[in-house]
């Protein structure tokens, strides 16, 4: 095999003599089994990037005759040819592999970072446990706490486990305030949240997914403000698009950050942040059909802005409004 690769020598099994190959005065014993049965006629060895890939063993024709000079010529050609789809075959393949990882990767730094927003959660429950466990209504907010967590770590592993057809979900007509109120109750239990809107504003969204974006810009912004300064979530109807506004009077980003950095992921201005609460946020935002503006003053707060198709009340899912 190493002076095929080197020599690119098309075997003829008829002129080997005594199981030995001859190519300028070297001679290679050839194992039995190549030829074994006397119907081999010709081995052509596939070059590729001078790297033998395979070897090719061709029966003899119907009418038997000897290899001439042009079946030489014609052998290392096609021995080329055929070399070259199989690197190709074999690069596609490995980077469908790569592809493949890339997503899965993407996905699990998702939910690394959600999963370590309910540790985050979880970590201020059992704190005040120690003194609160007395008060009942300590407990009930504990026990809806946990509940939450509970359904929240089943929807990342089901997110997780059915790939990307998570992004496929059907969209429907969805109440913001719904979606507003769900974070809302999640998030006041460690920083105070105030709320303004319409309550009939709906948008043609994934509920689970807007929820999702939605969090993650909250949480950005209590990150980013004092403990005692509210953030607050407008809702509503601009231009014809449901809009959501999550704003905060913290430390604000400046317009460098914002142009160059705010949604690359893996780049984070807090202290053991992940980076990519605003990257997933506006991928899940566009993957639904919106769009997420921000606005921002360093030592002033910033602005986030969801911008969704509207929707009326009993509007049909997209599936069900393709198959009418």
């Amino acid at each position: 095999m190493r002076l095929l690769e080197a020599t690119g020598h098309v075997i003829d099994f008829e002129a080997l003599k005594s199981g030995l190959l001859t190519v300028a005065d070297q001679k290679v014993p050839v194992p039995a089994w190549i030829g074994a049965g006397g119907a081999a006629w010709a081995g052509v060895p596939l070059l590729h990037s001078d790297k033998l890939v395979g070897l090719v063993i061709l029966a003899h024709p119907l009418v038997r005759r000897p290899l001439d000079w042009e079946d030489f010529d014609l052998f290392r050609t096609a021995g080329t040819q055929a070399a070259s789809y199989l690197a190709e075959a074999r690069s596609h393949e490995a980077l469908a592999n790569v592809q493949r990882f890339d997503e899965f990767n993407r996905r699990f730094a998702f939910i690394m970072h959600d999963i370590k927003n309910l540790v985050s959660q979880l970590s201020l429950v059992a704190r005040n446990a120690e003194r609160h466990a007395d008060n009942p209504e300590f407990r009930a907010d504990m026990v809806a706490t946990l509940q939450s967590s509970v359904k929240k770590m089943n929807d990342l592993l089901a997110r997780l486990s059915r790939g990307n057809s998570s992004d496929s979900e059907q969209l429907q007509a969805s109440p913001l305030q719904d979606a507003v109120a769900g974070v809302a109750a999640a998030k006041r239990r460690s920083h105070p949240i105030e709320l303004f809107g319409d309550p009939w504003i709906m948008a043609l969204a994934d509920p689970a997914r807007l929820e999702q974006a939605l969090a993650h810009l909250v949480q950005n912004a209590i990150d980013a403000s004092r403990p005692d300064e509210p953030v607050r979530i407008c809702y509503g109807q601009r231009s014809g698009e449901a809009s959501i506004e999550v704003i905060d009077s913290g430390s604000g980003m400046s317009p460098d950050f914002v142009r160059t950095r705010l949604f690359q992921p893996f780049v984070s201005t807090k202290d053991g942040g992940f980076g990519i609460g605003a990257f997933e946020a506006r991928t899940l935002i566009a993957g639904m059909g919106g769009r997420l503006e921000v606005e921002s003053r360093e030592g002033e707060g910033s602005r986030f802005t969801i911008y969704l198709p509207a929707a009326e009340a009993g509007f049909a899912p997209v599936n069900e409004r393709m198959r009418a």
